[in-house]
């Protein structure tokens, strides 16, 4: 979303493997908190044409559970607040439950979650 060629790379070369690409509903919300900030020239309507192509996955109470689950064994590694946002956790529970990697570039993130991570 933030036009990095790398993770267009990234993209194409999933398509070309016939690899699924999921759409978290909170990476939605990221996508248009990035639109609304003073720091982002991208309008709403690119971002609706970006974000059309891919199924989503919705926050339901699996993934709800799972992301609570993730989040407090992060938290208990660290012996504290491991500093991982909600929707993380939630991305996080998704790939958990679909049994894939998140595709990121906030590896550290992720790893604190325990989940598997691609990166571009």
């Amino acid at each position: 979303m933030a036009d990095d060629p790398d993770a267009f790379s990234k993209g194409a070369e999933l398509v070309d493997e016939g690899k699924m690409q999921w759409l978290p509903t909170p990476v939605v919300a990221e996508a248009y908190y990035g639109v609304d900030t003073a720091q982002s020239s991208t309008t709403e309507q690119e971002i609706r044409n970006r974000l059309l192509g891919y199924p989503r996955i919705d926050v339901d109470e699996e993934i709800a559970r799972k992301a609570g689950e993730l989040l407090a064994m992060a938290d208990d590694r660290v012996g504290g607040e491991a500093g991982v946002g909600a929707n993380d956790a939630y991305i996080a529970a998704m790939a958990a439950v679909l049994g894939d990697a998140v595709l990121t570039a906030n590896v550290t993130d992720f790893e604190a979650l325990g989940v598997s991570v691609e990166t571009y």
